[in-house]
């Protein structure tokens, strides 16, 4: 991303409406993009499944959230132009005022 001209925070800590504590990969502050990396080996159990769905919930009900992206690892490592592309064009609707693509 930022070979891309882009500089969102990284390991951004959100609270959620609940009083949860969660950490984005990437968040564009400013549009309330946030923007996850998702290694499979993560999710190598219905459990963690499920932990990881939860999770993405609570982080979309954060006031700071619009909209949320989610990448394989594989998008970064042999498709990143895709996933610049992607993260291009949300900046840019959620900049029109538009976050209806990813809710």
């Amino acid at each position: 991303m930022y070979d891309a001209g882009l500089h969102p925070e990284t390991r951004t800590e959100l609270i959620t409406p609940g009083g949860r504590r969660r950490f984005l990969d990437f968040f564009f502050r400013a549009q309330g993009l946030a923007v996850e990396i998702e290694g499979y080996a993560y999710h190598g159990t219905r459990e963690s499944h499920r932990r990881d769905v939860t999770r993405f919930n609570e982080v979309l009900q954060c006031p700071e959230v619009r909209t949320l992206l989610r990448f394989t690892a594989e998008d970064v490592f042999h498709r990143p132009a895709h996933m610049i592309e992607q993260i291009r064009a949300a900046l840019a609707r959620l900049r029109q005022g538009d976050a209806r693509p990813s809710r």
